[in-house]
C-alpha cells in the first residue's frame, strides 16, 4: 500500500523547495528601521527649536516697540493735541482764583493803565445759573459744560461788572455762541448774564435793573460774557446820556480773563509737576 501524503508537505514536483509553511502562515513584520525614527525626531527636534525661536523673536519685537513707545518723545501732532486738552479742561482743574485774578488790567478812558479789583466769586457752576433762560438755551446747544462766574469793581470804584466765562465743546462752538449772544446794542443788555452783587461789599446794589452794558467774547473754547453798571446801583432805564466809553473796560476786562484761560501752551516734558509725557 503506497503511503498517502499528510497535508503538511508539499507535494512532490519541480516548484518544491523543500521548505515547509503551516497552511495560513504569515511572514513576521519587519522590525522599524531605528535609522528613520532616529531622522523623524531630529526632524520634530528642528521645528520645534526654529518655533521656539520664532516665539522669541516676536516677544522681543513686541517688548521693544512697548519700550520704544514709552521713552520715545512726543510727535508734534500729538503735543498739540495734549495742549488742546488741557486747555479744554482748564475751568476744572485750575482754581477759581486763577481764573478770575484778584486784579485784572484793564486801559482807562485817558489810556492809562489801571487794575480791576475782584469783589467775589460765585459758588455755583451750573449752565442755568446765572443767567437768561434764553442765553442758557444757547450755551446747552453749544455743549456748555460749566458757566463760572465773578465780580469786579474798577480802580476808581465807580464801575461794577460781572464777568461770565462758559466753557464748551470747542472754539467753533464758542463762536458759534459768541456771535448768538452778542447784544445788538450793548446799552441794552435785554436777555443775557445776570448781575452778580455781593451783600456787605461795595456791589451790593448791582442788580439786573443796575445793568447798563453787556458784551459777549470768546476765547478758544470758552464764551465770555460781561455785564457792566454803576455801584451806586442807579437803574439803566434811568440813564438818558449814555457814556458807553466809560463801560468798555468791561469787555476789555472779560477779554483778558478768558485770553489768560484759553493761551495754548505747548507741554513741556521736564516739568513734572504740570505735565505727564
Amino acid at each position: 500500500m503506497a503511503q498517502s501524503s499528510g497535508p503538511g508537505w508539499p507535494a512532490p514536483g519541480p516548484a518544491s523547495t523543500g521548505s515547509w509553511r503551516g497552511p495560513h502562515s504569515e511572514l513576521p513584520e519587519p522590525p522599524p528601521d531605528p535609522k528613520r525614527w532616529h531622522e523623524r525626531r531630529a526632524l520634530w527636534l528642528v521645528i520645534a527649536v526654529f518655533t521656539a525661536v520664532g516665539y522669541v523673536a516676536v516677544g522681543a519685537l513686541a517688548t521693544g516697540r512697548v519700550y520704544w513707545e514709552f521713552h520715545r518723545k512726543p510727535t508734534a501732532g500729538e503735543l498739540y493735541r495734549a495742549a488742546t486738552d488741557e486747555v479744554r479742561d482748564r475751568w476744572r482743574t485750575w482754581p477759581a482764583e486763577r481764573i478770575f485774578p484778584t486784579s485784572v488790567p484793564y486801559t482807562s478812558e485817558q489810556g492809562g493803565i489801571e487794575q480791576a479789583r475782584r469783589v467775589g466769586i460765585a459758588s455755583g457752576i451750573g449752565c442755568a445759573d446765572g443767567i437768561d433762560p434764553v442765553s442758557a438755551g444757547v450755551l446747552r446747544r453749544s455743549g456748555c459744560r460749566a458757566l463760572l462766574r465773578a465780580t469786579y469793581v474798577d480802580q476808581l470804584q465807580g464801575i461794577v461788572l460781572t464777568v461770565g466765562v462758559a466753557a464748551v465743546t470747542d472754539d467753533r462752538a464758542a463762536r458759534a455762541a459768541k456771535n448768538a449772544l452778542t447784544p445788538a446794542d450793548p446799552t441794552v443788555p435785554g436777555a443775557t448774564l445776570h448781575a452778580l452783587p455781593f451783600p456787605r461789599t461795595i456791589t451790593s446794589r448791582f442788580t439786573d435793573a443796575a445793568r447798563q452794558y453787556a458784551a459777549a467774547g470768546q476765547a478758544g473754547p470758552y464764551v465770555v460774557l460781561t455785564v457792566a453798571g454803576q455801584t451806586d446801583g442807579r437803574p439803566g432805564a434811568a440813564v438818558r446820556k449814555k457814556h458807553t466809553s466809560a463801560f468798555l473796560l468791561a469787555p476789555e476786562i472779560g477779554g483778558n480773563i478768558a485770553d489768560a484761560l484759553a493761551l495754548r501752551a505747548l507741554p513741556d516734558c521736564s516739568e513734572k509737576r504740570q505735565w505727564k509725557c
